[in-house]
């Protein structure tokens, strides 16, 4: 702990090559994975949307899990192994629903958050459901906001977040190669939207239905930089490209962040130019 900056706090996107249907491999590798990061120190540790089952829509009511199901025993044991929250990328079945969900697990194994992705594209509505926005989740290590692959591409979709003091967004995401341009520039300008850190954990691998590959590309952006001239010095850590697994791990202090940005008049003036329902909505 620094005097000025205060606790760190230490965060680490886990990248993790995802074969559809295959849930045991999947969480074999995971679990190398996340117990590299806790060996680092990680307090926060994100691994990718649908980690365990992948996203195949021939299958997907054959892959998707409840909440007292496989996958969540998963995390609530690697919780509890490491000590550390966990954040991942769920496809969950609830009754004849289907989403692509986020939940946050807590270092004893509990479940703190469950967000069903509200944004989806057009293919996607013949399987899955539209879930609604989340408020931020309030824990020991601060005000976490969740979201789901396609929500990064949609200011509105995290921007109720920046009335909520939000410490970190995490985004969970299997994001397809052929659109993915644009990606690093839009998890910087959501960070900075909301003057957060952000965590984006996104796949690897193949979709063989639709065939096309996932992105990979993880990476910790901190939105609220200041006082450099370097292009990048936003960008805190992120897995190289063409790697299909990894981990970038980055300590951020949020006590001298909330100072920071309550030195700003950015959330005061975009309550008072832009007051709309999805900023403020919750409150």
């Amino acid at each position: 702990m620094s005097l000025f900056r205060g606790q760190g706090l230490t965060l680490a996107a886990v990248q993790l090559q995802i074969d559809a249907g295959r849930r045991e491999e999947n969480q074999a590798r995971a679990a190398e994975l996340l117990a590299d990061v806790a060996h680092q120190g990680a307090d926060l540790a994100c691994l990718p949307a649908t980690f365990a089952t992948g996203l195949n829509f021939p299958s997907i009511r054959k892959d998707a899990t409840p909440l007292d199901g496989p996958v969540m025993a998963f995390l609530a044991e690697q919780a509890r192994t490491h000590g550390m929250h966990i954040v991942a990328g769920v496809l969950l079945s609830e009754g004849r629903e289907i989403y692509d969900a986020a939940v946050l697990v807590d270092p004893a194994g509990d479940l703190l958050g469950l967000y069903r992705r509200a944004s989806l594209w057009e293919g996607e509505r013949e399987y899955l459901s539209a879930g609604e926005p989340l408020d931020a989740v309030a824990t020991p290590l601060g005000r976490i906001g969740l979201q789901v692959s396609y929500d990064l591409r949609f200011p509105e979709a995290s921007r109720r977040f920046l009335g909520q003091d939000v410490d970190v967004v995490v985004c969970v995401a299997n994001l397809f190669t052929e659109f993915s341009h644009h990606v690093r520039s839009l998890a910087r300008a959501r960070a900075a939207d909301n003057q957060t850190a952000l965590v984006l954990s996104s796949g690897s691998g193949e979709n063989r239905f639709v065939g096309m590959s996932y992105l990979g590309r993880s990476c910790i952006v901190d939105g609220l930089v200041q006082g450099t001239d370097a292009d990048d010095a936003d960008v805190l850590a992120e897995v190289p490209a063409r790697s299909r697994e990894g981990v970038a791990i980055a300590t951020v202090y949020p006590r001298r962040r909330r100072k920071t940005s309550d030195g700003l008049p950015f959330r005061a003036d975009t309550a008072t130019t832009w007051r709309t329902s999805y900023i403020w909505e919750g409150r």
